[in-house]
């Protein structure tokens, strides 16, 4: 049963553990944490670890591991390095609990443990659930990526226990996610002697910033950003190399997709044919789009929220999610399902306390009601 003491206790404890994606054994000593308690109901534990210098993954199941009536996606890693808990540990207030990964998500983790065991031990739990903690996903799962998308085609529905929006709303929505460098190879000289014997790599980039601005689209949900830009050695010099670091985002996978092919054209096209342009890097995250299925399961938890006095309401996120790698098959995806949390990847992040119970409650019966009942009857 979730008490807020035991939560307390639970949430101090796993917050002062560094667990950044590059905190190889923090991240391990979490997995071990709830792999354990999982192991002692019974569940079978199956780890993942395709990239060694990350903290292992693993699933936790209970019956037939093809085919499963809810996949619940939690992750163990946080943006923060090591060092950050002995720095700033776990703190409260009376309205906010605080520490690295305490909303994002470590809050999730636990309410995702909570609610399987105390469904169990009431006897409520009959469908066949499994729960998939990552270990790599504040670096958009690099490696781990196929073994998602693999358990996901075998789930009927999947969730994410990622904290709930600011303004408390749960997601059934976000925006794709792409991530490019973009390398310029251009010719040095003297900036005072023979500057016209140079190809000035930064002056194309800077034509790339503004070509890239018009992919931009308010009306479609696209926005590419030139995030970072770099390039020359001197003031003096005519700069043979320059790097463009860009994000792109996009509310439809074929506009990701369109986007990138148009990117590695102009490559081929460079503004200044003495320039070599290379292109390195992909679409890292595809869009969760809510399909008719999705939006039957949004009018069940409302029902469910309204039983626990919390006023369910949905948010089109811009950021990604693991839950991301379910939608392009058809399966009925949300996310941001856990406790009320803001200011995630900062020093201030918190988790807030005032309806920490309730948002429990509603958790534990989204669980219970699309594991024992087909998503597509609901």
């Amino acid at each position: 049963m979730f008490t807020l003491d035991r939560f307390r206790d639970d949430i101090q404890f796993l917050v002062n553990i560094d667990s950044g994606t590059h905190c190889r054994e923090g991240v391990n000593k979490l997995g071990r944490w709830f792999a354990d308690r999982f192991s002692r109901i019974g569940w079978d534990i199956d780890w993942f670890e395709p990239a060694p210098e990350y903290g292992k993954s693993f699933l936790a199941y209970s019956g037939d591991k093809n085919a499963f009536d809810l996949l619940i996606l939690c992750h163990l890693d946080t943006v923060f390095p090591e060092g950050e808990a002995k720095a700033r540990p776990f703190s409260e207030d009376q309205a906010r609990m605080y520490g690295p990964g305490v909303a994002d998500m470590k809050s999730g983790c636990l309410f995702t443990w909570y609610a399987i065991k105390e469904l169990l031990d009431k006897g409520q739990l009959s469908g066949n659930v499994a729960v998939f903690y990552n270990g790599e996903h504040e670096i958009s799962c690099p490696h781990i990526r196929p073994v998602i998308e693999e358990l996901s085609q075998k789930a009927k529905a999947v969730i994410s226990a990622e904290s709930a929006r600011v303004n408390g709303a749960y997601v059934k929505q976000r925006k794709g996610i792409g991530r490019y460098r973009i390398e310029f190879h251009g010719k040095g000289a003297h900036a005072g002697n023979n500057p016209f014997e140079g190809e000035c790599a930064i002056t194309e980039a800077a034509h790339w910033t503004l070509f890239l601005r018009e992919f931009c689209d308010q009306d479609k949900g696209i926005y590419v950003n030139p995030g970072i830009i770099s390039g020359g050695m001197s003031q003096n010099s005519i700069p043979h190399f320059a790097e463009l670091a860009i994000d792109t985002r996009f509310d439809a996978l074929e506009e990701g997709e369109r986007i990138e092919r148009l990117i590695r054209e102009k490559a081929e096209r460079p503004f200044n044919p003495q320039i070599k342009v290379q292109v390195k890097g992909k679409i890292m995250r595809p869009p969760m789009v809510p399909n008719a299925r999705t939006e039957e399961l949004c009018s069940s938890i409302e029902k469910i929220g309204e039983r626990h006095g919390v006023d369910v309401h949905w948010a089109f996120a811009g950021g990604g999610s693991d839950a991301s790698f379910a939608s392009p098959f058809g399966i009925p995806t949300l996310c941001g399902l856990a406790a009320v949390g803001g200011k995630l990847h900062s020093k201030d992040e918190y988790l807030e306390k005032s309806d920490l119970e309730e948002r429990y409650k509603v958790f534990r019966d989204i669980v219970l009601e699309i594991s024992t009942n087909n998503p597509a009857d609901i």
